[in-house]
C-alpha cells in the first residue's frame, strides 16, 4: 500500500499522504491535440526553462521524510530510484544495472547496481546508501510511516559488496517488487552526520538525478538546473522551476499569460476557461484517470452498519449518477470496487449499483430497521437510525456528497447529521476509527494489494481498515493475493474480492475523477502513464522545448 498522498479528500480537494492500493494500470486515457509523438526525442533541443505549478509548499526534499505529491514532483528530478515503472507499467532499471533477479521461492531478490553511478558531489553511490535509506525508514524515531509498510515483510537487506543488494523476504510477498521501487537511496556520507530530521540537506539535497537544486525560496518557488555530470542521459532543459501558487484562479491566469507552462485545472476551468482558440493553439489538454477513487466509509463496528445489507442499502440510496452529472459534468466514472478502474485487478463485469431507494428500503426492513413508533425514523432494539457523517472542513465537494445522502436517507427514515471538522482533527478521528461515517478518497498504488485497507486485522490502531470491515472470505483472499505471483491467478483472486465487496460493501464506492492538465505545446517529449505525466520513470526529466510548436508564451 502506497503512503504517498495520504488522504485525497474527494478528488483532490485536500491532499496529505497515505493511499490505498490499485492494480498495475493500463495506459492512461488521454485527450490531447497536436504536439509531438509522446517521448520522441528525435530532434530534441537543449536549453530553455519549464515552469510548473506547485499547489502547496514543500516541507522537505529529504526523500525518506517526504509525504506529499508536491515534494514527489520535485524529488523525481533530484533523485533516481533503483528500479521503477515506465509509462507502460513495465519495470525498468535506473540505478540498477539490469532488472532484479528473483529466486524460485520468491524469497530473495538480487539487484546489481551500476558501477558508474555517483551523487551530485561526485561520491560513488553504493549499496550502503540504499541500506542507509532503509534503516532510516525503519527507524522508530523517523516519521516515515508512508513508506514503512512497504517493508513490513522484509526480513533483511543484504549488501555483500558495494554494488549488490539482496532483499530477503520473510515469506513470498507479491507486492515486494513494487516495494523495492519505493526504496530510493539517499547519501549516507551526507545524512550520516547530524540530526536526520533537521539536517541542512533536507533543504539543500545532494541528489543522484538529472537535475540539481539551484534555489529554494520558501512559499515562492524551487528552481532546479540541469546536472551536466549526471551518470545517465543528460536532461535537455536548462531549468525546471516549480512555482508555489495555491489559488486555482490565480494559477490559471498565470498559465494564460505565460508565467506557468502546466497545471492541474478544475472541472469548471477545463470546461469553460481553457477551450478558446487562443488557448488551444498554445496548450495540449491531457485528461487521464489517475489511480484513485472516492468513497463514503461506514464504521462496521457501530450498531447501524454491522449488517452488510444496511451498507448496501446506503449505496442504493446515494444517487451517484446525479453526483457525476451535477458536479463532474459526466466526466467521472462510477466504480464498483476497491481497485483502480483501469487495472487488471478491477473486475469490469461488476456493474456499479444503481440508485434504487425501493430496494434500499426493503434491505433496511430485512435487517430489522423499521419505524416501530411512527415518528418517521427507523429504529431497532430501541435505537434510532441516526448517525453522524463527518467531512473535512475546506472541501467544496464533500458537502455536496453529504447533503445528497442526507436528503435521500431522510426520505427512507434514516437521519444523517453532517459534521464538518477541521482537517487535521478529521484525519485524526478517521485514523482512530472514531467516525460513524466519513467521506474520503484513496490514491492507489500500481500493485493491487489492499490488505492494509480491508483485512480485519488492520482495523485501527493496526492499519487503515478504518471502518473495521470484517469478512472472513475477503481476509483469506487478501492473504492469498499477497502470496500469488502468477498474474492470471492473482487477477482471479482480486476479482473474487471485488465481487464479494460489491454485495457486502465496506464502503459506498463512488467514482473515479479524471485529472485534467493543460501543458504548453512548446513542451515536447511528454509521456503519459496511468499516473499522469510525472510519477514514473523518466517522467518529465527529458522534456524539451520547441518554440516553433506554438506561439511563444509571453514572458519566457
Amino acid at each position: 500500500m502506497s503512503r504517498m498522498l495520504r488522504h485525497a479528500v474527494l478528488a483532490g480537494v485536500l491532499l496529505a499522504g497515505l493511499s490505498g492500493c490499485g492494480g498495475r494500470g493500463e495506459r492512461a486515457e488521454e485527450n490531447a491535440t497536436g504536439g509531438n509523438a509522446a517521448g520522441d526525442a528525435s530532434g530534441a533541443k537543449t536549453g530553455g526553462t519549464v515552469i510548473r505549478r506547485l499547489e502547496s509548499e514543500c516541507k522537505t526534499l529529504n526523500y525518506v521524510l517526504a509525504t506529499t505529491a508536491y515534494e514527489q514532483f520535485v524529488l523525481r528530478h533530484l533523485y533516481d530510484p533503483i528500479v521503477d515503472y515506465d509509462e507502460n507499467g513495465d519495470l525498468v532499471p535506473v540505478l540498477a544495472a539490469s532488472l532484479p533477479v528473483v529466486s524460485a521461492d520468491h524469497l530473495r531478490v538480487t539487484i546489481k547496481l551500476r558501477e558508474d553511478i555517483h551523487w551530485q558531489d561526485g561520491v560513488p553511490i553504493t549499496s550502503r546508501d540504499a541500506r542507509f535509506a532503509l534503516a532510516r525508514i525503519q527507524d522508530p524515531d523517523v516519521p516515515a510511516l508512508n513508506k514503512l509498510a512497504y517493508f513490513e515483510k522484509l526480513a533483511r537487506l543484504e549488501t555483500p559488496d558495494d554494488h549488490t543488494l539482496i532483499f530477503v523476504w520473510k515469506e513470498p510477498f507479491a507486492p515486494g517488487m513494487y516495494a523495492i521501487t519505493q526504496l530510493w537511496p539517499i547519501p549516507e556520507h551526507i545524512y550520516g552526520q547530524g540530526d536526520f530530521l533537521t539536517h541542512p540537506a533536507n533543504r539543500k539535497p545532494v541528489g543522484s538525478g538529472p537535475f540539481i537544486l539551484d534555489e529554494w525560496r520558501s512559499g515562492q518557488y524551487i528552481s532546479l538546473k540541469r546536472y551536466d555530470d549526471y551518470h545517465g542521459r543528460k536532461a535537455y532543459l536548462d531549468r525546471m522551476i516549480f512555482k508555489v501558487v495555491e489559488d486555482d484562479a490565480v494559477a490559471l491566469n498565470m498559465l494564460k499569460i505565460g508565467e506557468l507552462d502546466e497545471m492541474r485545472v478544475t472541472q469548471i476551468q477545463w470546461e469553460k476557461q481553457t477551450v478558446d482558440a487562443d488557448f488551444e493553439a498554445r496548450f495540449n489538454r491531457y485528461q487521464y484517470y489517475y489511480p484513485q477513487y472516492n468513497f463514503i466509509g461506514w464504521n462496521c463496528r457501530t450498531p447501524w452498519f454491522t449488517d452488510g445489507r444496511v451498507r448496501l442499502a446506503m449505496t442504493l440510496l446515494f444517487d451517484r449518477e446525479s453526483i457525476n452529472n451535477k458536479i463532474y459534468s459526466g466526466y467521472a466514472r462510477l466504480v464498483s470496487g476497491p481497485f483502480y478502474i483501469n487495472s487488471w485487478a478491477y473486475d469490469k463485469t461488476v456493474r456499479p449499483h444503481p440508485y434504487d431507494p425501493v430496494r434500499a428500503r426493503q434491505l433496511l426492513d430485512e435487517a430489522g430497521w423499521i419505524d416501530s413508533n411512527g415518528d418517521g425514523i427507523r429504529d431497532k432494539d430501541g435505537r434510532k437510525f441516526e448517525f453522524e457523517l463527518n467531512i473535512a472542513h475546506g472541501s467544496s465537494i464533500a458537502p455536496q456528497f453529504a447533503q445528497l445522502l442526507q436528503e435521500e436517507c431522510d426520505k427512507s427514515g434514516v437521519r444523517v447529521n453532517i459534521r464538518s471538522i477541521e482537517a487535521s482533527t478529521f484525519f485524526g478521528k478517521v485514523d482512530k476509527g472514531e467516525c460513524d461515517a466519513w467521506t474520503l478518497g484513496w490514491n492507489l498504488d500500481l500493485d493491487p494489494d489492499v490488505y492494509d485497507t480491508f483485512h480485519s486485522s488492520k482495523a485501527p490502531p493496526n492499519g487503515v481498515n478504518y471502518g473495521g470491515y470484517r469478512n472472513s472470505a475477503v481476509d483469506s483472499l487478501l492473504v492469498a493475493g499477497r502470496a500469488e505471483f502468477d498474474e492470471e491467478k492473482r487477477t482471479a483472486i482480486y476479482h473474487w474480492v471485488h465481487r464479494i465487496m460489491h454485495e457486502d460493501p465496506p464502503y459506498t464506492f463512488v467514482n473515479a475523477v479524471p485529472e485534467k492538465r493543460p501543458i504548453a505545446r512548446r513542451i515536447q517529449g511528454v509521456l503519459m502513464s496511468p499516473k499522469g505525466p510525472y510519477d514514473f520513470w523518466p517522467g518529465a526529466n527529458y522534456w524539451w522545448i520547441d518554440n516553433d510548436a506554438s506561439r511563444v508564451a509571453s514572458g519566457q
